[in-house]
């Protein structure tokens, strides 16, 4: 797809309700490349197939338009769109060549699938898998604010330390209030080198996509920040709509200089003071890493959001 047709999507797609970070229009947009996705409109309903590992191979929870009439094929509610939904995926599977397949769904898509296929489609059913490394951390915008009782007694330690170290020799500054493009591109390419990034294709492809969110800013909704220490870019973050209710942060980097006197625990609490407008906070997945569940555990999670993929048997 492309920028019109995310463009026509930004104001057309309907995710109430949802908190999957796939779900966030900005990460369809960014993540094309990474997992060669492929996204189409059929009938006012939003498909995604992902290219990915076995655990990112197939299609993602289908997405109604606000253009989408429920009652025009159906009186039988969510039904009536899955039901229209499953049947062009399994025909759109067929005609691709491709694995009928589910991928990143939550408990809650992965149940309503399953009651569609059994009352529609009662010869197919999901043999599913899930795998802890994908679940979504989702916080309350409150606690990440707030840092509130005994629970974030260690995160308000690490923002006293901070200020003992630096004073009121720091600042954190809004995007996009204020056009920190440069300065956000200039902590990027210092992380990615410090990570040695010219050796990991992955940490490539990031890098050149916070470039193109930068570029679509207005489009995805973006917003985020930067923390400046001694009048210089230490930290960003930038993030962007899953829903009406739940706002997505897609990039978090704090350059080493900084990062071992809280420059992360500093930014996280800045950023999430700028998101009242959103009830929750969707910090992604740990992709497994042992320091990043740690880290992301020590928040206090409202909801571990569990993804599911399978095979259409």
């Amino acid at each position: 797809m492309n920028n019109v047709d995310f463009e026509y999507l930004s104001y057309e797609l309907n995710t109430a309700g949802l908190f999957g970070s796939d779900s966030a229009l900005a990460n369809m947009f960014l993540l094309q490349k990474k997992y060669n996705t492929d996204i189409k409109i059929n009938e006012n309903i939003l498909y995604r197939y992902y290219y990915g590992n076995e655990n990112r191979t197939g299609y993602a929870f289908p997405i109604p338009l606000k253009a989408y009439n429920e009652g025009s094929d159906s009186t039988d509610g969510t039904f009536g769109y899955l039901k229209k939904a499953i049947k062009f995926i399994l025909e759109d599977a067929k005609k691709q060549n491709r694995e009928s397949a589910f991928c990143l769904m939550t408990q809650e898509q992965k149940n309503i699938i399953d009651a569609c296929l059994s009352k529609n489609f009662p010869s197919h059913q999901v043999q599913w898998k899930t795998n802890r490394d994908d679940c979504d951390y989702i916080y309350l915008q409150k606690n990440l604010s707030d840092l509130p009782g005994s629970n974030y007694q260690k995160k308000r330690n690490h923002i006293s330390r901070f200020n003992r170290t630096y004073g009121d020799d720091w600042a954190f500054k809004s995007f996009p209030e204020n056009d920190l493009k440069d300065d956000i591109l200039t902590i990027a390419a210092g992380w990615f080198i410090e990570k040695n990034g010219n050796d990991n294709h992955a940490l490539e492809l990031e890098k050149e996509s916070v470039s193109l969110a930068l570029e679509n800013a207005k489009m995805l909704g973006l917003k985020g920040g930067v923390l400046y220490i001694h009048g210089k870019p230490a930290a960003m973050t930038l993030a962007a709509p899953i829903s009406p209710d739940v706002i997505d942060v897609i990039y978090e980097k704090a350059l080493n200089e900084f990062e071992k006197d809280g420059a992360y625990t500093v930014i996280n609490q800045q950023f999430s003071k700028k998101c009242g407008d959103y009830l929750y906070i969707n910090r992604e997945e740990d992709m497994g890493v042992e320091g990043l569940r740690k880290a992301k555990l020590s928040y206090k999670p409202a909801i571990i959001l569990d993804k599911f993929y399978g095979k259409i048997l």
